[in-house]
């Protein structure tokens, strides 16, 4: 089915379809709750299976400002999801480390993980006070 995710009923079937694979992920996760790990994670390309679209389809969609707030909250929901179920040891740390950098821009520089996305350059006269 297309979808103009541009209109008002388009942004609004999209906030329903991210709803609904949230809820789907939570009621299989819950009927098997006493699964030490999680049955059915949250994970971007689940989430890109589910609105029937590509990571470009929806990173193109993101670009949007009427769609950037829903599609980055979705986004953010994911990552915050598998660093903490990584944490609490029911996701993989290897599997969550590599979609982390794989699908948010995670990287490890320096002995920690860092985000691409972020610069940061102190000038001269902050070093020296650094030193």
């Amino acid at each position: 089915m297309m979808v103009n995710y541009r209109t008002k009923k388009g942004r609004e079937f999209l906030e329903l379809k991210i709803k609904e694979y949230f809820e789907l992920c939570d009621k299989k996760n819950a009927e098997d709750e006493k699964e030490k790990k999680s049955v059915k994670p949250y994970t971007l390309t689940g989430l890109l299976y589910h609105l029937d679209m590509s990571a470009d389809e929806l990173e193109e969609l993101s670009k949007s400002r009427k769609l950037s707030r829903t599609i980055g909250s979705a986004k953010r929901k994911i990552e915050a999801y598998i660093e903490e179920n990584a944490l609490n040891g029911r996701l993989s740390p290897t599997a969550a480390i590599n979609s982390l950098k794989e699908h948010f821009g995670w990287n490890e520089k320096n002995g920690g993980i860092m985000y691409d996305r972020l610069s940061v350059e102190l000038s001269d006269e902050v070093k020296e006070l650094g030193a």
